[in-house]
C-alpha cells in the first residue's frame, strides 16, 4: 500500500519538512551525477554495521539514497505525514524526532546485522519515526492510500500504520532467522523501519503526556 494523501490538513507551513526534502533531493543530485563513481560514495556514506557505531556515518548514511526511486518514496511518505506531525511538536521537536528516529533505527539494524559489511543508507528510518508518531497523535486521521495495480480506498491511520508496522515485522523475522535474506535481495533494511517507527512512538507518547500534564 502507498498513501496519496492524508485527510488532516495542516495548520502551518511544514517548513522543516519541505526542508528535509529539499537537503534529501539536493544532495542526492550532487553525488549521484558527480564525478566520484556513485557505488563508491554509498560505501563512503552509508553506514556499516561491521565497522562499528559511528555518528558521523549515521548521520551521512540518513541524507543519501540508493537510487531516485527510493529517494521518491522516502520522500513522499515524509510529505504526507511529516506536516501534521511538525504541526503537533513545532520544528524543533520535529527535528529532535527526526533525528533520534534515525538513529535507533541504524542502532537496531547495526545490533541485529553487527557483522554485515553491505551499508545502509536511506532517510526511512527517520521517516518511520515520523510514521509511529503519527499513529500515536492523529490514530483517527483518513489515509488515502493506493493498493497496486487499480485499488485504492480511505483507511484509518490507525488501520494503516498499524498494517504497515505489522507487515515489517513479519517481513524482518523472515528477513533474520528464515535464511531467506529478502531484506537484502530487495535492499531493505525491516529492521531499521521497525526500530524507527517504535522511537517515533515512544518520543509521541511521551510528549503527549508532557503535553497532558502541562494542560492540567
Amino acid at each position: 500500500m502507498i498513501p496519496l494523501r492524508d485527510i488532516n490538513p495542516s495548520r502551518s507551513l511544514p517548513l522543516f519538512t519541505v526542508l528535509l526534502i529539499g537537503t534529501n533531493v539536493g544532495l542526492f543530485w550532487k553525488y549521484s551525477t558527480g564525478d566520484i563513481p556513485f557505488e563508491q560514495v554509498i560505501l563512503q556514506l552509508g553506514y556499516l554495521p561491521a565497522e562499528g557505531f559511528s555518528l558521523e556515518r549515521a548521520i551521512t548514511s540518513m541524507f543519501m539514497h540508493g537510487s531516485w526511486l527510493h529517494l521518491l518514496l522516502n520522500m513522499w511518505f515524509l510529505w504526507v505525514f511529516g506536516d501534521n506531525v511538525e504541526d503537533a511538536l513545532g520544528r524543533l521537536g520535529f527535528l529532535v524526532l527526526y533525528g533520534l528516529s534515525g538513529l535507533g533505527a541504524l542502532g537496531l539494524h547495526g545490533y541485529l546485522y553487527a557483522h554485515s559489511e553491505v551499508p545502509v543508507v536511506g532517510a526511512s528510518g527517520a521517516i518511520s519515526g515520523i510514521m509511529g508518531a503519527y499513529l500515536v497523535l492523529f490514530p483517527r486521521a483518513q489515509i488515502l492510500a493506493w493498493v497496486p495495480p487499480l485499488y485504492f480506498t480511505t483507511l484509518s491511520s490507525r488501520f494503516f500504520l498499524g498494517l504497515w508496522f505489522v507487515l515489517q515485522v513479519i517481513e524482518g523475522l523472515l528477513d533474520k532467522w528464515s535464511g531467506w535474506r529478502i531484506g537484502e535481495a530487495g535492499g531493505v533494511a525491516f529492521w531499521a523501519h521497525i526500530g524507527g517507527f517504535v522511537v517515533g512512538w515512544i518520543v509521541a507518547q511521551v510528549w503527549s503526556g508532557w503535553r497532558d500534564r502541562a494542560e492540567l
